[in-house]
């Protein structure tokens, strides 16, 4: 048999360049237990207490700000 005869070349596409390539956020696995189901009247009461979780913070950052910079200020 002459050369090449019996045998196919692999053709691979080039890549196109309209693919965009997947971000790791769209490759994540499924969880693997199920999400506990809420019931929507606490929804609006556990994001309250977020907020007013968040509104504490805010206020204790600030603080610690304002001392951080009288602290620069005097030598």
């Amino acid at each position: 048999m002459p050369e090449g005869q019996g045998e196919k070349k692999a053709v691979f596409p080039s890549p196109s360049p309209f693919i965009r390539p997947e971000r790791p956020e769209e490759r994540r696995w499924p969880s693997p237990t199920p999400l506990p189901t809420v019931p929507t009247e606490d929804v609006g009461k556990v994001l309250k207490q977020i907020l007013n979780r968040l509104d504490a913070i805010e206020k204790r950052l600030e603080k610690i700000e304002k001392m951080l910079i009288e602290k620069q200020l005097t030598p």
